[in-house]
């Protein structure tokens, strides 16, 4: 027979694999159940031998219904069973120009809200322009007095130089537009002599694009893991069930603008072939950076978390369980956000909708299901 964990617990069993051996408290006193060693290994090998033999690879085919031309997704295994897939279906967005002076400045929204609450959030998103950021100039930085990144390397490591990597024109070319463009935000600055000296590495991104990277490997050897904690992904998504509108943001470049501690700038010193540069923001490579985001996050929402928000380092998310509040939960969020110069992405963010993307799941007031892309 098969025991499942509810058998198991009702009779208080006690189960030694090795000796195969059950035993069982009764009225009468206690029940043993030995094995068989010679028969337990033919069952286990017939059943290998079967495995073999099936093919357990999940297809999806369609299956039409004259009568309603919706077609259904349905899942068959090797023994024929059929079952329902869960639609997976994120909600219609709309692209809007909030702002009538940058007609080409979008941001986006929910397709399904009515006339009278569609117009109440781009006059909304109209007096909030100065929060969101179209290119690194618009970006100001987070105070310094505020937080800092520090980077606490360890004094008996010894600073290393690293050596330049040959590349090819196209490489460099790339590399001198990356540098032109951080010299011109304000990112980085020369340097003469750096203690600690690391490589760009140039990475591409898309066939004519291409990614300028900083190989921190030793910098981050001679520095200690920062123990303050992440949230668990699994408590914050199980947290934005029943509420009814959700609003994504997503901070513009969000390492960068935190600052780095002076002291330690010139411990980020990378070479081109232009020249020695530091940088004076957080990067996304350096150690415990992810740590540094979350510890300022979690000090300027402190009162919403848990309540009309959720965060994940540069991850935000306002929730409401009635749709009339969502105006005033987002006009809280906004105001933290502003008090603390930091910058919304309007490409990532998505405002007022009842279904969205969140760490890797589709969230919604009706549950939480699994992102296909993510599987």
């Amino acid at each position: 027979m098969i025991l499942g964990r509810p058998a198991i617990g009702n009779l208080n069993l006690s189960i030694n694999m090795r000796v195969m051996l059950i035993k069982f408290p009764t009225f009468h006193g206690v029940v043993i159940i030995r094995g068989d060693q010679e028969s337990a290994r033919t069952c286990y090998a017939s059943s290998v031998k079967l495995k073999t033999k099936l093919t357990y690879e999940v297809c999806c085919v369609e299956t039409y219904d004259t009568t309603n031309p919706t077609s259904t997704s349905m899942v068959v295994d090797p023994r024929g069973e059929i079952s329902p897939v869960n639609p997976q279906s994120m909600e219609d967005l709309e692209q809007v120009a909030p702002f009538p002076e940058y007609p080409d400045r979008l941001s986006q929204i929910g397709s399904q809200l009515t006339p009278t609450i569609r117009q109440e959030l781009i006059k909304f998103l109209k007096e909030s322009t100065d929060l969101f950021a179209w290119s690194h100039e618009d970006m100001c930085g987070i105070n310094l007095d505020i937080i800092t990144h520090c980077l606490s390397i360890d004094p008996n490591y010894r600073p290393v130089h690293q050596k330049p990597r040959a590349y090819d024109a196209i490489q460099y070319a790339a590399m001198k537009t990356e540098v032109d463009k951080l010299q011109r935000n304000n990112f980085i600055h020369l340097v003469d002599y750096p203690r600690w000296l690391s490589n760009a590495v140039m990475v591409r991104k898309t066939e004519d694009k291409w990614w300028m990277c900083v190989d921190f490997t030793y910098l981050n050897k001679a520095c200690p893991k920062d123990s303050f904690p992440l949230p668990r992904i699994n408590q914050l998504v199980d947290a934005t069930t029943r509420h009814e509108l959700l609003s994504f943001m997503d901070a513009y470049s969000g390492y960068n603008q935190i600052r780095m501690h002076l002291a330690v700038q010139e411990s980020t010193s990378f070479i081109t072939d232009r020249g020695t540069y530091f940088y004076q923001v957080m990067l996304f490579g350096l150690k415990n950076a992810g740590a540094t985001y979350q510890r300022l996050v979690n000090h300027m929402f402190a009162d919403q978390i848990d309540k009309s928000m959720e965060v994940y380092v540069d991850n935000m998310m306002v929730k409401s369980i009635r749709a009339d509040q969502h105006i005033a939960d987002l006009s809280v969020a906004f105001a933290i956000l502003q008090s603390h110069d930091t910058k919304l992405n309007p490409a990532k963010c998505l405002f007022r909708v009842g279904s969205g993307k969140f760490l890797g799941f589709l969230v919604s007031h009706r549950g939480i299901e699994a992102n296909q892309e993510k599987i």
